[in-house]
């Protein structure tokens, strides 16, 4: 009776993972998974799994010694059947954990139309803690997860690609490999670099995606697993430091833009690192708008020509770009704007240099 049960349990179980089940019966699998935790903290690696084989089989050991002590009253055939069935135990326990763990890798993957074959091939990282998570992978590349945040990625990578998957929010900063594009799939989109570092964040609750750059050049857009050389396909948006793309899901739309705090390209540079390289006296705003374009990688429009050769006193060392900009607005009675990936300067004025008293 209890081999029938074992058996009916065993191909529900089957047809549960072949989504074939329905009705009263996919409640009851439904619950019963649910039941058995997190499936990030509890997916079984390569080690644990050993761990626990080399533990069942232990116990084997010690049923045979126990079984020994007592040999000349059990007949031969008893014992034979004992270790037959014990060691079917196992290897139907073990089958059983490895059934499950491939079964949750697959059931949470976070990209589709990935073969089955693959997902289970593949290492998975998951961040449960509250701090990030660092990955080292093995092209050299660094991976910061953040809470929650999975990733998938091959034990070594193949010599035309270097391909990883994406669930949640991470920080990547990829070592240069021109023959290897890094290719990143995060649930309907895939960012594709070179050698760079961004980010790339998901809002758990409207799900709107949003990649920026940090250093380099990012090509984001729809996911498509044909695609895998750093080429933008149709539909893309090519990304460079201090820019981002926001992708709304509802509309498949991708807007472009500055991120929120736009940083120095190269804080090393000799003509930024000066405690003067932002004090201007008696500069042109066009001087001072090229200055700020090299030093943040940004376009910076001017529409009123008459105010470019307009000239200004200033110390902007220890402001941000849009502070910046703010002060300038002040000083020239101007407006600015932000139009997609471009700064967008209108109006504004002369004013006369007028020293302090």
């Amino acid at each position: 009776m209890k081999e029938n049960k074992k058996k009916g349990f065993l191909e529900v179980l089957q047809n549960y993972i072949n989504n074939s089940l329905s009705g009263s019966d996919k409640k009851a699998m439904d619950i019963w998974y649910d039941s058995l935790g997190n499936p990030e903290e509890e997916s079984l690696q390569a080690s644990q799994k050993q761990q626990l084989e080399q533990k069942l089989w232990n116990k084997i050991e010690q049923a045979k010694s126990s079984e020994s002590l007592s040999e000349s009253v059990i007949p031969f055939w008893h014992q034979s059947f004992f270790k037959i069935a014990t060691a079917a135990s196992v290897l139907l326990v073990l089958g059983f954990l490895y059934l499950i763990s491939d079964y949750r890798k697959v059931h949470n993957f976070p990209v589709k139309g990935v073969a089955q074959e693959e997902i289970i091939s593949l290492n998975k990282v998951t961040n449960t803690h509250h701090t990030p998570k660092k990955i080292n992978l093995e092209d050299g590349s660094l991976v910061e997860l953040e809470e929650g945040a999975s990733l998938y990625y091959p034990k070594s990578f193949d010599a035309s690609t270097r391909m990883v998957y994406l669930e949640g929010d991470g920080f990547f900063d990829i070592s240069k490999d021109p023959q290897r594009p890094f290719i990143v799939y995060s649930g309907d989109i895939v960012t594709k670099v070179l050698g760079t570092s961004f980010t790339i964040k998901k809002d758990k609750n409207s799900g709107k995606m949003e990649v920026a750059v940090i250093t380099g050049k990012v090509i984001v857009e729809p996911s498509d697993r044909t695609s895998r050389d750093f080429k933008a396909q149709a539909g893309g948006v090519v990304l460079t430091p201090n820019e981002r793309v926001t992708i709304l899901p509802d509309r498949a739309e991708y807007i472009a833009g500055l991120v929120e705090k736009p940083a120095l390209l190269d804080q090393n540079e000799p003509s930024l690192r000066s405690v003067d390289a932002f004090v201007f006296a008696e500069a042109t705003l066009s001087d001072i708008v090229a200055k700020l374009e090299n030093a943040y990688g940004v376009e910076i429009k001017v529409e009123n020509a008459a105010i470019l050769n307009c000239t200004i006193t200033a110390d902007l060392t220890t402001e941000s770009l849009f502070t910046k900009l703010d002060i300038l607005n002040a000083l020239l009675n101007s407006d600015s704007k932000i139009k997609g990936k471009t700064i967008v300067i209108s109006g504004g004025e002369c004013k006369p240099f007028q020293p302090k008293k």
